[in-house]
């Protein structure tokens, strides 16, 4: 796992924001490991400056109701939307004193979170974002990072079960999307169970397959103008996208490419055809 892996793990886990099967995983990663120890703590001592130093007025309710509009999230009580004149200071010499593996990542991570603050918005569960200049991540990237976090976590899915019947219904109520969800276990391609990721500030469903001791990981999401089908590797897995109806399904997986285009294949021939 990469450092900024780390880093966006340690921040989830800071924020509250993993299942609690993630954050048993990361109790026990954190007891065994005293670099990552030493990044959480680091990462409450930013925080705890952070809260000290923040003054101002709440934010407009007026951006309040933008942003719950357009990303779907709810603000905390007693945000703040101005910096202290102590800030830049205080966290830049803090920041300075440190030095090791984790320098860069960390200044990183502070340029996030005053963007965030000097923007008004205080949104509690919104992720950080490290390297895209425009202050998200493409859909590729999300969709990476929540296979990643599943193959962090102690089991990759939510519900546990390989009946179609159960996956596909578990996700009512969940999700605004309740897709199909093949057995495709007579070709060596098991489900083992769903889970619900967020992309773009929406709940969407992922199902999870297994190819031997490979992790198969299929996001839909509502389909959107672009691109409709293809495929591309990041960071060593590979990403197959194709769009059904009005539905847009990514495919994930450090499997091979010829083995994760057979599942690909096989899941269409079962929900639909090909790819649109």
């Amino acid at each position: 796992m990469t450092d900024d892996e780390t880093l966006l793990l340690l921040s989830a886990y800071a924020d509250g924001e993993l299942s609690p099967g993630e954050v048993l995983a990361m109790d026990r990663r954190l007891a065994a490991d005293p670099d990552a120890r030493a990044m959480a703590e680091r990462l409450r001592d930013l925080s705890g400056t952070l809260r000290a130093t923040l003054a101002g007025p709440p934010a407009p309710e007026s951006l309040r109701a933008r942003v719950i509009e357009q990303i779907g999230f709810f603000d905390p009580p007693q945000s703040h939307n101005r910096l202290g004149g102590p800030l830049g200071s205080r966290l830049g010499s803090w920041l300075e004193s440190w030095s090791g593996t984790w320098r860069g990542s960390w200044q990183a991570l502070a340029a996030t979170l005053l963007l965030g603050l000097v923007g008004g918005a205080g949104l509690g569960g919104g992720a950080v974002y490290l390297d895209r200049p425009g202050g998200a991540p493409d859909t590729g990237e999300v969709v990476l990072a929540g296979h990643l976090r599943g193959l962090a976590a102690p089991q990759p899915f939510d519900v546990a079960s390989s009946d179609r019947h159960v996956v596909k219904p578990w996700f009512n109520g969940r999700t605004t999307i309740a897709p199909e969800a093949p057995d495709l276990s007579d070709k060596g391609f098991p489900l083992v169970g769903g889970r619900v990721d967020i992309v773009g500030g929406t709940p969407v469903p992922t199902l999870v397959y297994r190819r031997d001791r490979h992790v198969i990981s299929v996001t839909v999401i509502p389909a959107a103008d672009g691109p409709a089908a293809g495929e591309e590797r990041r960071d060593g897995s590979t990403i197959e996208r194709w769009r059904l109806g009005d539905l847009t399904y990514w495919a994930v997986s450090d499997l091979n490419r010829r083995d994760l285009r057979t599942f690909v294949d096989l899941f269409q021939s079962r929900t639909g055809g090909p790819p649109g």
